[in-house]
């Protein structure tokens, strides 16, 4: 990982337009944002600036609201687990309709039965049942 901030590896951003103007972008947003500027309000303006001053000035126009969009989304990774252990639950539930499934159809419960008692629709079912 390096630092590509303005002042840090200078040898490596120069080398690469696209690091050089991140940082550049990322100097502005800091700089408007020390000027009372509201974050959402730094990064809009930054993103005009560096649009005017031809800094990554077509990946701006065409993802400038996509970039203020993800930097303003923090990761968090209680959110995450969450997210992952809903998941898994959907999962399990979802293996559970169709182990439910097959045993009812082993029973020789009709396809529709099973799709009614399980919720699962009745294609799965049928494919479950092997017709």
């Amino acid at each position: 990982v390096y630092n590509i901030n303005q002042g840090h590896n200078e040898a490596i951003v120069r080398r690469c337009e696209r690091l050089r103007g991140y940082s550049v972008f990322i100097a502005k947003v800091r700089e408007l944002e020390a000027g009372k500027h509201d974050r959402e309000g730094a990064m809009e303006e930054a993103i005009r600036w560096c649009i005017e001053n031809d800094i990554l000035r077509r990946f701006f126009e065409t993802h400038g609201s996509e970039v203020v969009n993800m930097l303003l989304t923090e990761w968090k990774l209680e959110d995450a687990l969450v997210v992952e252990r809903e998941e898994g639950r959907e999962e399990g539930r979802e293996e559970g309709r169709r182990k439910i499934a097959k045993a009812a159809l082993a029973k020789g419960m009709s396809s529709a039965a099973v799709s009614e008692i399980t919720g699962l629709d009745i294609e799965t079912v049928k494919k479950l049942a092997g017709r």
